[in-house]
């Protein structure tokens, strides 16, 4: 160990932690001091009178971030488990064997020739650091860096996530994370194939493989963002098409080289890069010659209607059916697997678009006037659409259709007719409707799939997340079923699509109540397909969620967070009905994306994957399900309890406290939902704020409210039903298991200390103890300020609440056998994360100080200085600071002839600026607010998640 002087950082950090501790005992002899609050005010005033300059904060904040990155590589190794590659082939192996136990060639094709899992790729914005920290995180998972090489090598990466966060940047990083998940399947077949040949010597050249499928929707996505046009969705498919075409190009050269399915690749490619040199940029997406030369670009390079992937399909066919050699036809078997699973492209493709944006394209079709779920008008609707899908004449379309089309729903499916024209006309694409509440819609979807003759390859899937669609979602899809146009549109497809949100489920209802909901909705779902004679259709969920608790992902490893979404209980029940099954799940931005980082990483968290999917569920039945009582009692008070949250304005106004801003942006697409105005608005409702900022802001309040709240109200109302229930129910104690989760990073003395700082209260007791009348009067002012921003109260009463909730399940888990997460914090981890918030706590003090030194001025485009401090108080920093600059310019408005003829011997300060208000506020503010980030950053790597 290096030697280390009395003023380093980490003996500074450790004395603080000492000084933790005695805040801690102080607290519990004197209970209405709060640690916390206690010790950020001592640094506070350490600040101030410059004993704790700047510098020494970063210093600290460095070491503290070091040890928060190598946190999240201890957790994640932890979460994925086994990541040697030779030990996870030879656990594939296991599993795959035992498929063959007791069946012949025919039945164990049958098991491995479709669709077990999913895994889906979204672009949603939780690219929280840098690629070089992920880069940092993936080598402590896989082990191929030590703690002390990441210790010293975190330090000289960028602090904070990449610049230019745009659209293009993460679809970059969505190539990356398919191509490792690619290279793993393909090491999934391999060992599939090695186990057909030594079980089945006489059958085994025969196999066909499929097992997983991968897909993606960045680039795709259009629910609530405008800024991915059509030529976009366009360019970056064609860019997924010729990406895939240089995959196997590489892989082939290395196989065989065969000349037939060579030349054909290399045809394949060239199509694709000619089609890339013709298709305009978004600023040309308005301009008619460049799109009607893009179309008439299309129809020539296609005129000869060959089927190119169809053609090296059956070509290698040919080859495996010739080969003499046995270890060539495994390879050769192997790439034709990979080949007809991802086809032209390196994933199947998702588009996803809101309800609304169906209504307002349908609307003068059907004369809808109303919602479509309006009880005096829905038969009427459900009438008039069922009627439209009985008459429609598919139409064909173009691109300059696409480009004159103004509704986005119809525009849509008319690429989605585009693709399967000139990209891929076989392989699948999947059309996900957010917010789809009522049946209507989905026949709406119906509508424009037949319209534009796509109903054979798209499957139209609702998205079940808020609580209305969770309780209506059977019976929507039983109402759907009832429809002779979807049920004949199932029936066809053989599949029968949805998706179940975590995300937002979570945010509504808890995330506890959330899971329970869905689980109850896959299960009414499928008591469906006796009903209706669907033996032929296969069952696809499509479960999204992010990486923390609040999200869907359980803390149990990918094993544990597909029981928490597939059941075992679902899963015995798709079991005993003979339904045939798929299960999808979604790894959604730079968080998600670390699990395919590097090609082992990918295949570790494919082998996790497929060891659940293959292993038969356990027949055992769980009295969670029998005593339905008990069980309805417990959702019900969980649920209620969160949806008494989600609705309160105090909670609002405690989230909006730190503001969305407190972190650094972590990609393309807005925190807060466009049509909700300006950024600047306050807060008012849940919905409009969306699911990752949500759980953020808990993350960095140190309380994750929604994944553990209402579990203590509803212990402290039947203790003894709870653990009578907890010892005998696997089901319960899996759902507790996120819990304590939840519980290790969560401390009601945060949320006591955070809430603290805007009560004016606070402000004016502290002032009483200043020497210094400079400061004694900033915190009167600051005082009235916060009375002025009217939260305190508020934050009282959701406070109390909160802690009365958490207190419950405190006392309740005291003494008792619980079962716990994978991982938890160490006690130097704890001390660390705590540090963290209590510095921040003080720096948000040094902030609310500084404001109240802001001289003031005339009113400028329409804000007063009252405005920009409402504003700041809200974290609305960034923006803030350049409005004051041009308020208070640093350099001088004008310059003197340089030969002076005047004779001026005059000299204003202004001709410096405002070099004070510059240096000594505006400055001053941007270097703590820049910390306060760098903080939330390192809190997050705590925890393990962004949101």
């Amino acid at each position: 160990m290096p030697d280390q002087s009395a003023a380093s950082p980490s003996n500074t950090i450790e004395s603080l932690v000492e000084q933790l501790d005695a805040c801690r005992q102080l607290s519990r002899e004197t209970p209405l001091i709060n640690p916390y609050q206690q010790l950020s005010y001592r640094l506070l005033k350490q600040i101030k009178a410059g004993d704790m300059p700047a510098e020494e904060i970063e210093t600290m904040l460095d070491e503290l971030s070091a040890n928060s990155f190598v946190s999240r590589g201890r957790r994640a190794k932890a979460y994925l488990q086994e990541t040697d590659a030779d030990k996870n082939r030879a656990s594939l192996k296991v599993c795959l064997t035992a498929l063959t136990v007791d069946r012949d060639f025919a039945e164990f094709q049958a098991q491995v020739d479709r669709e077990l899992a999913g895994i889906v790729i979204t672009g949603h914005p939780t690219f929280g650091f840098s690629h070089d920290q992920y880069d940092l995180v993936a080598g402590l998972i896989d082990g191929s860096l030590s703690e002390e090489e990441a210790l010293t090598r975190i330090k000289s990466c960028e602090g904070r996530p990449d610049s230019g966060l745009t659209l293009a940047y993460e679809f970059n990083q969505s190539v990356t994370a398919l191509l490792n998940l690619q290279d793993a399947i393909g090491r999934l077949y391999e060992v599939a194939v090695e186990v057909a040949r030594a079980i089945y010597p006489a059958d085994w050249k025969a196999i066909e493989l499929k097992l997983v499928s991968a897909a993606s929707w960045v680039g795709f996505d259009v629910d609530g963002r405008d800024d991915i046009t059509w030529m976009t969705s366009v360019k970056l498919r064609t860019q997924m098409a010729l990406r895939q075409c240089e995959v196997y190009q590489n892989r082939w050269e290395k196989l065989s080289g065969a000349s037939t399915v060579a030349e054909k690749l290399v045809r394949l490619g060239q199509q694709f890069a000619d089609d890339l040199a013709v298709i305009p940029g978004d600023e040309a997406v308005d301009d008619s010659d460049s799109v009607r030369a893009l179309g008439q670009h299309m129809a020539r390079t296609r005129a000869g209607g060959e089927n190119l992937p169809a053609a090296i399909l059956a070509d290698l066919d040919d080859l495996i059916a010739a080969s003499p050699d046995d270890v060539q036809t495994q390879e050769l078997i192997v790439f034709r697997a990979v080949f007809a699973n991802f086809r032209a492209g390196i994933s199947h493709v998702h588009f996803r678009l809101n309800a609304v944006q169906l209504h307002n394209a349908i609307r003068p079709m059907v004369a809808l006037e109303k919602d479509p779920d309006d009880a005096s008008s829905r038969r009427r609707y459900m009438t008039a659409a069922s009627k439209l899908l009985g008459n429609i004449t598919a139409e064909t379309v173009g691109y300059e259709t696409i480009q004159h089309e103004q509704t986005t729903a119809k525009r849509l499916f008319m690429i989605v007719a585009q693709f399967l024209k000139y990209i891929d006309p076989d392989t699948p694409i999947r059309f996900l409707i957010a917010e789809s509440d009522t049946p209507f819609t989905v026949l709406a979807a119906l509508c424009y799939a037949k319209l534009f003759g796509v109903e054979e390859h798209v499957d139209i899937s609702p998205l079940f997340e808020t609580d209305q669609a969770l309780v209506r979602g059977a019976e929507v899809i039983e109402e759907l079923l009832e429809n002779p146009h979807y049920f004949a549109y199932v029936k066809k497809r053989k599949r029968l699509c949805i998706q179940a949100g975590y995300s937002d489920a979570g945010r509504y209802l808890g995330q506890v109540a959330a899971g329970l909901a869905i689980e109850r909705l896959r299960i009414k779902v499928a008591m469906l397909w006796k009903k209706f004679d669907l033996a032929d259709v296969e069952l696809v969920i499509f479960d999204t969620g992010g990486e923390s608790c609040g999200r869907g992902a359980h803390p149990g490893g990918f094993g544990g967070r597909l029981n928490y979404m597939h059941t075992p209980e679902a899963r015995r029940l798709i079991k005993r009905r003979g339904i045939r099954y798929k299960q999808e799940f979604s790894l959604q931005g730079g968080d998600g994306y670390l699990w395919l980082h590097t090609p082992d990483l990918a295949f570790a968290t494919l082998s996790r994957v497929m060891e659940n999917m293959l292993t038969p569920v356990s027949e055992a039945e769980d009295p969670f399900y029998d005593n339905t009582d008990w069980s309805l009692d417990f959702f019900l008070t969980v649920k209620g309890f969160n949806h008494g949250i989600s609705q309160n304005p105090d909670f609002m106004r405690l989230i909006s406290i730190l503001g969305t801003d407190i972190s650094y942006p972590s990609g393309s697409r807005m925190t807060i939902r466009q049509d909700e105005g300006v950024v600047s608005r306050r807060l008012e409702k849940l919905s409009q704020i969306r699911a990752i900022p949500n759980n953020m802001l808990l993350h960095q309040l140190g309380f994750l409210a929604n994944s553990l709240g209402g579990v203590g109200i509803a212990l402290s109302l039947d203790s003894h039903g709870f653990w009578k229930m907890y010892r005998k129910s696997p089901r319960l104690q899996h759902i507790m298991t996120l819990v304590v989760a939840a519980m290790d990073v969560t401390d009601e003395d945060f949320l006591g200390a955070y809430t603290s700082l805007f009560r004016p209260r606070y402000w004016m007791h502290s002032a009483s103890y200043e020497d210094e009348s400079h400061d004694h009067n900033r915190m009167l002012r600051l005082a009235k300020m916060m009375e002025k921003h009217g939260v305190f109260e508020g934050l009282n009463r959701i406070e109390l609440t909160l802690r009365e909730d958490l207190m419950y399940l405190r006392d309740a888990v005291k003494a008792r056998d619980v079962v716990v997460a994978p991982y938890a914090l160490s006690g130097k981890e704890r001390g660390h994360y705590t540090l963290l918030h209590v510095m921040r706590m003080a720096l948000i003090q040094k902030i609310f100080l500084l404001i109240t030194r802001i001289p003031r001025f005339r009113d400028h485009k329409g804000l007063s200085v009252d405005d920009l401090v409402m504003r700041i108080l809200r974290f609305q920093v960034s923006p803030t600071l350049l409005l004051l600059r041009e308020i208070f310019p640093l350099e001088g408005a004008y310059e003197i002839d340089p030969e002076n003829p005047e004779k001026i011997s005059f000299k204003s300060d202004d001709t410096h600026g405002y070099r004070y208000e510059n240096k000594e506020i505006f400055d001053e503010i941007e270097t703590t607010y820049e910390q306060i980030r760098k903080i939330s950053q390192s809190l997050s790597a705590f925890i393990g998640a962004l949101g």
